[in-house]
């Protein structure tokens, strides 16, 4: 699990982040408006060999929508990863900072000079406690 922290470290900073998604959520839908146009039947004519040729540039625009429709998926991904990534950091420094704050707090109950009305709350942690 990556923190925050090393995010920060390999220069991923909050606005980074935001900014490489905005650019993946453009691309991907610069992307999806520049499919090309259908080609018509008579688009190359009427003759028998025009007509083939406007099928085949039908199937070759298949092709090319079929690929922009793959590039924009994998924009999407990206987009989906990078933001699980930040997430998944957030979440780790959020555990460690609870996990911090708590052994704060049992460390500060051990700094009480203890009294007989009240005595010390101090636990010694175990092997494996944290």
């Amino acid at each position: 699990m990556v923190t925050a922290t090393e995010l920060r470290a390999f220069g991923f900073t909050e606005e980074l982040v935001d900014r490489i998604m905005r650019f993946l959520d453009n691309s991907a839908g610069d992307l999806e408006s520049s499919k090309p146009g259908a080609v018509t039947h008579a688009a190359f004519g009427q003759a028998p060999a025009s007509v083939t040729c406007a099928g085949h540039a039908g199937k070759a625009r298949q092709h090319v929508v079929d690929a922009i429709n793959d590039m924009v998926t994998g924009l999407h991904g990206y987009h989906s990863s990078l933001d699980g990534m930040r997430r998944q950091a957030r979440d780790a420094d959020e555990v460690s900072r609870v996990d911090i704050n708590r052994l704060i707090v049992r460390a500060e109950a051990c700094t009480a000079t203890p009294s007989v009305a009240a005595p010390s709350q101090c636990v010694v942690p175990s092997e494996g406690d944290s």
